[in-house]
């Protein structure tokens, strides 16, 4: 039997929702249905149905789902019905990553596609999105999204690394990493659209409860991290919390 001079290591996780409360009332809420895929690949899964914390939120179902094989690795999680103090509630919930790795440990392609916020009310008031998630589909390399920024095909997507709000005016995309090396993307442009509520620091926001932040998008040459929606409150109530959070990637070891 030869020996093997390289192996695959597989990179998976998710969560439905997670979060903290500081103020008035200090409070960790579990995080719920939360699965991690084994660095040599195989399956996993975890649901919660009707959970909730009184008064403050609820969710009726939600699934996390891992898998990897020498195809592809994947990250699915699904929320169905939830609603936040009775402020923000949604129909449905989808993050989605899928990492196909390339031969020769080259940068895998990475797609956040089928990641999707259906049935958005924020104060009973329906909001519509605008979902970018297809333009990252069609550029899935870090080489790809070079390109693209390049070529000016990602306008109003890629963040600055120095702001929560402003897009990022480097002359390449290699411009807008931050200390830590990842580019800060978004799913949902919210600066020219038309909403019921005020865009501030690059999320929309809700007077008297906090911020809504859409599809928030950490991308690395080998990596991606997606959180679907984040709030962070203010006023009576402070702290924060996420919904749909999970980060995908896989390399071949030693990475060549």
């Amino acid at each position: 039997m030869s020996a093997r001079d390289k192996y695959f290591r597989y990179s998976a996780s998710g969560s439905a929702f997670g979060g903290v409360i500081t103020q008035p009332n200090p409070l960790t809420i579990p995080t719920q249905a939360m699965a991690s895929l084994s660095p040599s690949g195989g399956y996993g899964s975890s649901t919660v149905e009707n959970f909730g914390v009184k008064g403050l939120m609820y969710i009726r179902r939600a699934t996390t789902t891992v898998e990897g094989d020498p195809r592809q690795t994947e990250v699915t999680v699904t929320i169905e019905g939830s609603d936040f103090a009775n402020v923000v509630s949604f129909d449905r919930l989808v993050m989605h990553l899928v990492c196909c790795p390339n031969p020769g440990g080259a940068e895998s392609s990475i797609t956040p596609i089928g990641s999707t916020i259906e049935g958005l009310k924020v104060m009973d008031r329906y909001v519509d999105l605008d979902n970018k998630a297809g333009v990252f589909d069609a550029y899935p390399t870090f080489s790809a999204l070079e390109k693209a920024y390049a070529e000016h095909r990602l306008n109003g997507l890629i963040l600055s690394p120095k702001s929560l709000s402003g897009v990022c005016e480097a002359s390449s995309l290699c411009g807008c990493e931050s200390r830590s090396g990842g580019v800060r993307a978004t799913l949902y442009p919210l600066d020219e659209r038309k909403l019921p509520f005020p865009v501030v620091n690059g999320g929309m926001r809700v007077e008297g409860f906090g911020t809504l932040y859409f599809g928030s998008y950490s991308i690395t040459k080998y990596a991606r991290e997606l959180t679907m929606l984040r709030l962070e409150l203010g006023c009576d109530r402070s702290g924060s919390g996420s919904y749909g959070g999970g980060s995908g990637n896989g390399h071949e070891e030693p990475p060549g």
